[in-house]
């Protein structure tokens, strides 16, 4: 019998809340761990491994974050000026090294910003910046042995890597083992013209490496129409190697909700502890348990 995907949940979705408070909950809710968002600066290594051990966690992925909290923080690989893309690499490299010291297996990155789909010079030069960006970052990665996971998002929200394929494409002109791709369920039900679990299987075990889930509403899994059942055999199909990252948000909330803390507890508690059961049952009828 294959062995049940580890469900985990990204740790942005809490806003401001810390991370010991993070863990708690998401041990309590159930979780087998966390994806950690991309700001190494606000974490010490050694608490993340203490907090993770205390409460049976794991850290599964470091979720870039393109761009950063600050004002002109782009953190954009795929930036004209050879001096901001720099930063970008230098941004990655840091995620790399969390990465390392808290026992997770990638990194997510993102070529342009999110929020923002209008391409900066051309569309072509600015995938080509973004690839000699990666293969700078990406050999970094190597040395460390953590994947980077190029991340497509829908074309309303970022201007180069919308789809599977997209994603695909440049992770090979990259050409390196340790950049490959992921999934989001939400962007996917946008782009996929063929659905997830085609897509899933499309891209195969190798490529892709990551996923983020949320239901076609954006709100926790089973609180919306998404396939969950095929989407899962797709992943056990491909023989997948990663984890289920959750990244939902309530109805009624936005990103920027959650990132700056605007999302009531019990309100996210509970639309993750729903998701959460949901995709245990779904895997189980899946996997025959």
């Amino acid at each position: 019998m294959a062995k049940p995907l580890g469900i985990y949940v990204n740790n942005w979705i809490f806003g401001n809340a810390s991370l010991a408070e993070v863990a708690l909950r998401a041990s309590r809710l159930g979780f087998d761990g966390i994806e950690l968002v991309g700001e190494p600066k606000l974490y010490q290594a050694s608490e993340v491994n203490k907090l993770m051990q205390e409460h049976g966690l794991k850290v599964l992925s470091i979720c870039g974050m393109h761009p950063g909290p600050e004002a002109g923080d782009l953190r954009l690989l795929s930036h004209p000026d050879a001096s901001e893309r720099q930063k970008a690499i230098d941004y990655v490299k840091s995620c790399v090294d969390l990465a390392k010291e808290t026992g997770a297996r990638s990194v997510l990155v993102v070529p342009s910003l999110v929020g923002q789909p209008e391409v900066l010079t051309s569309k072509e030069v600015d995938i080509q910046f973004a690839i000699e960006s990666l293969q700078v970052a990406g050999e970094y990665a190597k040395t460390q042995q953590i994947i980077l996971t190029i991340e497509p998002i829908n074309r309303y929200e970022v201007g180069l890597v919308n789809s599977i394929d997209d994603a695909i494409e440049m992770a090979k002109a990259i050409d390196n083992e340790y950049v490959r791709i992921m999934g989001d369920t939400f962007h996917m039900q946008i782009e996929e013209a063929d659905g997830i679990p085609n897509a899933i299987r499309r891209a195969g075990g190798y490529w892709f490496q990551h996923l983020h889930v949320a239901d076609n509403t954006r709100q926790a899994p089973g609180m919306g129409d998404l396939p969950w059942r095929e989407i899962i055999r797709a992943l056990h199909d491909i023989n997948y190697q990663g984890g289920i990252s959750c990244e939902p948000l309530p109805k009624g909330k936005a990103p920027y909700d959650a990132r700056d803390g605007n999302i009531p507890k019990e309100q996210l508690d509970g639309d993750l502890k729903l998701g959460l059961e949901y995709l245990r049952r779904e895997q189980e009828i899946v996997l025959g348990m």
